[in-house]
C-alpha cells in the first residue's frame, strides 16, 4: 500500500495523476480528503475517469455505473461531485468534442453555483471581521474569499477548454 495526498477540483488533473501512478504500477484503491491510497499493479493496468455525478439523478448515476460496468470498467469510488471509474486498456467516458463539450458546461455550472455561494458567505463574515477586527473572523473571511476565487479560476480553466473543444467542433 502506499499513500499520497493531492487536493485537487480539476478532473482532468485528477485523471492525470491517477493515470501517471496506473503508469508507475500503482492502482487507486480509496480516497478520502484528499488522501490517495493505491496498491500495486501491473505498469499502466488501468485508465482513469474522472465524471461529475452531483447533477444526475440517482437513476441516471446507477445507468452509468451500468454502462460502466457492461464496457468492463469500474466504480472505483464516489466522492462529493465526482465518480472515478477505472478500466483495463484505453477508456473514454466522452469522445466526441460535442460530449465533451456539455461535460465542462456541467462542471462548470457546479463550480459558478459554488463561488457564488462562498462570496455569498463570505460577506458576513467581512461585515462582522470589520466590525469586530477579531483575528479569526478575518481569517474566516479571507479563506471564503479565498475558496471562491479558486472556484472561480476553475469557471475559467472549464470555460478555456470548452473554447478549444468549440475551435475542434
Amino acid at each position: 500500500m502506499m499513500k499520497k495526498f493531492r487536493f485537487y477540483y480539476d478532473k482532468d488533473k485528477d485523471e492525470a495523476f491517477l493515470n501517471d501512478m496506473s503508469a508507475k504500477g500503482y492502482a487507486m484503491k480509496r480516497f478520502f480528503l484528499g488522501v490517495y491510497t493505491f496498491e500495486k499493479c501491473q505498469p499502466g493496468e488501468y485508465t482513469y475517469r474522472v465524471d461529475l455525478i452531483s447533477d444526475k439523478t440517482t437513476e441516471q448515476r446507477n445507468e452509468l455505473y451500468d454502462l460502466i460496468r457492461d464496457s468492463g470498467g469500474e466504480l472505483v469510488q464516489t466522492w462529493g461531485i465526482w465518480a472515478i471509474f477505472r478500466k483495463k486498456g484505453n477508456f473514454e467516458l466522452y469522445t466526441d468534442p460535442e460530449s465533451q463539450i456539455k461535460q465542462f458546461e456541467r462542471i462548470r455550472k457546479i463550480f459558478v453555483r459554488v463561488a457564488i455561494v462562498e462570496f455569498l458567505l463570505s460577506m458576513p463574515q467581512w461585515y462582522n471581521a470589520i466590525q469586530t477586527k477579531e483575528p479569526m473572523l478575518i481569517l474566516m473571511a479571507m479563506l471564503l474569499t479565498v475558496i471562491a476565487f479558486v472556484f472561480l479560476k476553475q469557471v475559467g480553466t472549464c470555460t478555456k477548454k470548452i473554447t478549444e473543444l468549440e475551435k475542434l467542433s
